[in-house]
């Protein structure tokens, strides 16, 4: 399981011609001759350009991402060599990233890479542990970077997909923690069969390590004065066990780049979106006349983290879609100016203790602030009672906006069937048939669940858990005084800077409850937290409000995937209960190309996008832009596998869906 670590960032000492590395003691590369020494090790080293010449995927791993220069001179010659609609994925791993400062500067000694360095400095991401993916080149280049050490986050991934490799980590005299067997298993785990390798190193230690792995392994003349180098290819990997069956993802095989997704709001137009990116020609079907109908309707919403004091799956997977989310975003505005998609940070107001444990996670100041009260006026514009955490990328959008623009912009693959509801499912001759009142409404052989609340009875199932809450805010006419608020503030509860004359206010959270219309006694309750934590704001009266319901999880993250084969899972893994090792249970099976995105609650404006990705990736496959260990804990099959854990007389039986959990996430 992957663990949250505070990074390091490189230290750079630039007092020489070229950028050292304090941490090593080593430089990053020489002045003279260095993009033609990476052609010379890594791409003639593993035989590139040739081997991508007839490939419309092809997949790069480095161990050292340094300053990007391995990677820009890739991009290079990729783009003047591979077909001209082939997809490239550049994996790389790096324990001491460079800051973005850091960054532009080793990166002005290549002029003749300038427009691909502005590229990735664009991309590039904020220094924070974990997996962060980014779509270069209109989507062409997929630049997954890891930040941590090498063997840990290479574990935390999945699959046989690496083609080719760049082991270009500092050399073993000055780095050997991170040539360790266990990152050369882990190379081995990852790569195709046949999957080449190639170092600037002739140290007995890395030739070894991939003997051991599976490598064969040769020594080739080194580039200048370096008298060797490596090369190898995989040759026999040897297994791995540990990894848990019962959430291994499906390999999917598609005919044809087209699929049905039910349910039209943020959920499913992200998801229709990514996918038709792809290629994929989608079928939309929406019960009302319009997108973004219910949760995915209010005025406005706010795109902010939920951090934990732990970073656990939760805290870990909602910053990862955070980061992800608001990157994304700042691409779209870029293309339109017009989206209403405001990135002016957000506030979220605490107690010094909480504040405090938020600062022992040491995240930079593009991603977390700490606030005094003094401080956090200035950062919202109003006065509040008590300080808290500030999120500078944060920020607040119109969803059914947002929505709009997704289908608008590739309307030419996303057909809308509105006012159609879909109320079962039926697989037959390979393909899903999605039935109404009135018969068939569509078929393909892909369909992705979307519908919130809906999936679990369109599926016949209740092992996703979810719950329906209701949630109810008020729209307040925003005055003189209101428009001085310039950021989202979070409390018990939240309120957002004026838009379009109006303050979107909330929420209740209410569980098991069903009432459509407004209450004035949850009204009563918005306005009174509001004023308790802003009194500037005592004075906004109640222009109208609005009822939606949430569907959420009982661990309060989505469900993400493909859906369970239920009959194999309770037949294959009903003695989960008596501890036998994992490797001696077959892989998953799941209902063919069936998958979903749900659960996602209150965060939906954070998660939906993420989910959106890792579908479209798992369809597309390509490397998941969440790793494998926050794909298990979103897994649609969690709850089934917990449930079969612990019950050793389950009988087939599913247990009997229980009340809502009584704690209550961050609502904004």
């Amino acid at each position: 399981m992957s663990r949250y670590h505070p990074l390091d960032p490189a230290r750079i000492d630039w007092s020489a011609e070229t950028p050292r590395c304090s941490n090593y003691g080593d430089i990053y590369f020489s002045r003279d001759g260095a993009r033609d020494e990476t052609h010379y090790v890594f791409l003639q080293g593993n035989d590139l350009p040739r081997r991508w010449q007839d490939r419309s995927h092809f997949r790069i791993a480095e161990t050292g991402f340094g300053t990007g220069l391995n990677f820009l001179c890739t991009l290079d010659t990729w783009l003047q060599t591979a077909p001209g609609d082939a997809r490239l994925d550049y994996l790389s791993v790096e324990k001491h990233p460079l800051t973005r400062t850091d960054l532009e500067r080793a990166l002005t000694a290549w002029p003749g890479l300038a427009g691909l360095a502005t590229e990735l400095i664009e991309h590039y991401p904020p220094l924070v542990h974990g997996l962060h993916q980014r779509r270069l080149l209109n989507g062409r280049v997929t630049l997954t970077l890891l930040f941590g050490d090498a063997a840990e986050m290479l574990a935390d991934l999945d699959g046989r997909r690496i083609d080719a490799w760049y082991l270009d980590g500092f050399a073993p005299s000055r780095n050997p923690d991170m040539w360790h067997p266990t990152l050369f298993q882990q190379i081995a785990r990852l790569s195709k069969p046949g999957a080449s390798c190639a170092t600037f190193s002739a140290a007995g230690v890395v030739r070894r390590g991939l003997q051991q792995a599976g490598f064969e392994v040769g020594i080739r003349p080194g580039f200048g004065r370096k008298r060797d180098m490596l090369g190898g290819r995989l040759i026999s990997a040897p297994d791995v066990h540990g990894r848990p069956p019962w959430f291994q993802q499906p390999h999917v095989e598609v005919k044809e780049k087209s699929a049905v997704v039910i349910g039209a709001g943020l959920a499913g137009c992200t998801v229709a979106h990514s996918l038709a990116q792809r290629g994929w020609r989608i079928t939309l079907i929406e019960r009302h006349a319009g997108v973004a109908q219910e949760a995915s309707g209010n005025h406005a919403g706010v795109v902010m983290p939920r951090l934990t004091a732990d970073m656990g799956a939760d805290g870990r997977f909602y910053l990862g879609a955070f980061l992800h989310t608001v990157h994304w975003l700042n691409q779209l505005k870029q293309r339109d100016p017009a989206l209403p998609w405001f990135q002016s940070g957000v506030l979220q107001l605490c107690d010094e203790q909480r504040q405090q444990r938020m600062r022992k996670l040491r995240l930079p100041k593009a991603v977390l602030e700490i606030c005094t009260r003094d401080t956090a006026g200035r950062r919202c514009g109003i006065a509040t009672r008590r300080g808290g955490l500030f999120f500078p990328a944060g920020g607040w959008l119109e969803p059914p906006a947002l929505c709009r623009w997704l289908l608008d912009d590739q309307q030419h693959r996303i057909a809308r069937l509105l006012n159609q509801s879909a109320l079962s499912l039926k697989h037959e001759n390979e393909q899903w048939r999605i039935i109404g009142e009135n018969g068939v409404i569509a078929s393909a052989e892909t369909v992705i669940i979307t519908n919130g609340y809906d999936a679990e009875r369109l599926l016949g199932t209740d092992i996703f858990r979810l719950q329906k809450i209701r949630g109810q805010l008020a729209y307040l006419a925003a005055t003189p005084a209101s428009e001085a608020l310039k950021t989202p503030i979070c409390y018990d509860g939240y309120v957002i800077p004026a838009y379009q004359g109006l303050h979107c206010v909330g929420a209740s959270y209410d569980g098991g409850d069903d009432h459509l219309e407004s209450r004035r006694e949850s009204e009563r309750n918005i306005l009174s937290a509001l004023t308790h934590e802003l009194p500037d704001l005592n004075q906004l009266g109640v222009s109208s409000g609005r009822v939606a319901f949430r569907t959420s999880t009982q661990d309060h993250l989505p469900m993400i995937g493909p859906v369970p084969d239920t009959v194999f899972y309770r037949h294959e893994y009903a003695d989960l209960h008596h501890g036998r090792p994992a490797h001696q249970y077959r892989n998953a099976q799941y209902l063919p190309r069936l998958f979903v995105s749900g659960g996602h609650g209150s965060r939906g404006l954070v998660s939906c996008r993420f989910a959106a990705e890792e579908i479209a990736c798992t369809l597309s496959h390509e490397i998941s832009p969440l790793g494998s260990d926050l794909s298990h804990a979103t897994h649609p099959g969690r709850f089934l596998v917990r449930e079969l854990r612990r019950s050793p007389c389950n009988g087939g039986e599913p247990k009997k869906k229980g009340h809502y959990m009584a704690r209550r996430p961050d609502r904004c």
